[in-house]
């Protein structure tokens, strides 16, 4: 949990990243940013740290080009002193700018920011923010003069939505620092690792949801891959050990694979299949089994809606079930040359 009741900004500037590919400047402010009044500076507070809620942290990876200084290093000469601020923050904006290489990301305001006691997880510590802004709104604006309105237009930034942020927390730092990522404009996949990876150089760190996010990933490879119809596995089948292994982790604080065995795999075949396939897949990703941890509710809420037990028909049905697989029979009719499936119910809503 982060929480910033306690924390004071105290060091703010913002510069222009604009995209290096497509010929764009990068601007770079000489002084630091200054407050008009506290009403501007709380509203771009809640801009910048409003979205941090989540159990999600990063850490950086080890660098290994030792010619560049890293986002780290700048990070570890900010949370010594404050003294280079601004000619930090200039480095750090450089350093994205040479990344900003594919066409399609978009240039935008950047925030460097220092804050005193943030809570993170119970800890009192210091955070370097980074923001970003990519996307301008449109906004009206209007005039009263006496008895008469004038309405114009201008451009600019929302600010219930952060584009791209990260907070670097002042704690664990021989693993890399604990980070908190946000990106929600990484829609386009050539960008999609622009922010987290080429800029600051982070993975997910191993914690509660790491773990409960790679076992329900792979339950759900499990599922999509194995327990198929061209392995003689129909798909209310498939659906319901889906169903089964959502319903595990959601009534579950605490994982165990003996208990997910014994509970969600039941047949002993299907247990030996599933131990094949993790093994392979923990290679495939380059994960450490492990098969005891704390469930992480956040995982299971993102996780969910990608294990849906929904059987689609050619393009003109869906079928969701959710239970009672007992219920769904599925057979071929002869006379029409089509595949079908009958369904019993109690109750009609």
């Amino acid at each position: 949990m982060i929480d910033f009741t306690r924390a004071e900004l105290t060091h703010i500037t913002v510069h222009y990243v604009g995209n290096k590919n497509n010929g764009e400047e990068l601007t770079l402010s000489s002084n630091p940013l200054v407050f008009k009044d506290d009403f501007v500076k709380e509203t771009l507070l809640r801009y910048f740290l409003s979205p941090f809620k989540t159990d999600i942290y990063y850490q950086f990876k080890k660098s290994v080009d030792v010619s560049i200084r890293s986002v780290p290093q700048l990070c570890e000469e900010l949370f010594s002193s404050r003294k280079n601020f601004q000619d930090i923050s200039k480095e750090v904006a450089q350093h994205l700018y040479n990344q900003s290489m594919h066409p399609k990301i978009k240039g935008g305001e950047f925030f460097v920011c220092f804050f005193k006691d943030a809570m993170v997880d119970g800890e009192l510590c210091d955070a370097v923010g980074f923001f970003k802004s990519e996307n301008k709104e449109q906004f009206l604006k209007v005039y009263q003069h006496v008895e008469e309105f004038d309405v114009d237009t201008e451009n600019g930034i929302a600010i219930n939505k952060l584009d791209k942020g990260c907070l670097v927390f002042n704690t664990d730092s021989s693993n890399g620092y604990k980070l908190s990522v946000i990106d929600t404009n990484n829609k386009i996949a050539e960008c999609a690792l622009y922010w987290e990876d080429d800029f600051l150089g982070s993975k997910l760190k191993q914690n509660a949801y790491y773990h409960t996010k790679n076992f329900m990933d792979a339950s759900r490879g499990f599922c999509e891959e194995i327990l198929t119809e061209a392995n003689n596995v129909a798909k209310q089948d498939q659906m319901m050990m889906l169903n089964r292994s959502t319903g595990f982790f959601k009534e579950k604080d605490r994982f165990n694979l003996n208990e997910f065995e014994k509970e969600v795999l039941v047949e002993p075949e299907i247990i030996n299949a599933f131990k094949d396939y993790r093994t392979d897949y923990n290679k495939r990703m380059d994960l450490t089994a492990i098969d005891e941890f704390d469930v992480s509710a956040t995982a299971v809420n993102k996780n969910k809606k990608y294990m849906r037990s929904v059987v689609k028909l050619d393009k003109n049905f869906h079928i969701y079930i959710h239970s009672r697989h007992d219920y769904v029979e599925r057979g071929y009719d002869e006379d029409r040359g089509l595949k079908f499936y009958k369904l019993y119910y109690t109750n009609e809503e």
